[in-house]
């Protein structure tokens, strides 16, 4: 994650900076358990209010990602989003 989202918590042989990306299946029914106007938090703590945010603040190994994703049209984001919701 980098250290733009070090929590500085250590969990076993990981240190802050460190995660495992849980899988994404059902991340597209978020929304649909919060409820009206639920709040849904995503990263591994919850502090992204969007996906679009949970992307744009990685870093580390993910720095690569998040770059690709900046450089994508906004119809071609729209797309990623679009499917993102749907797993």
């Amino acid at each position: 994650m980098g250290p733009e989202l070090a929590d500085k918590f250590s969990e076993g042989q990981a240190q802050g900076q460190m995660w495992r990306t849980a899988p994404l299946w059902g991340i597209g029914y978020t929304e649909k358990v919060m409820g009206n106007g639920g709040q849904a938090g995503y990263l591994h703590d919850g502090r992204a209010r969007s996906l679009t945010e949970a992307i744009l603040w990685h870093g580390g190994e993910g720095t690569k990602a998040r770059q690709r994703f900046e450089n994508l049209s906004k119809t071609e984001r729209e797309a990623l989003l679009a499917f993102l919701k749907s797993l």
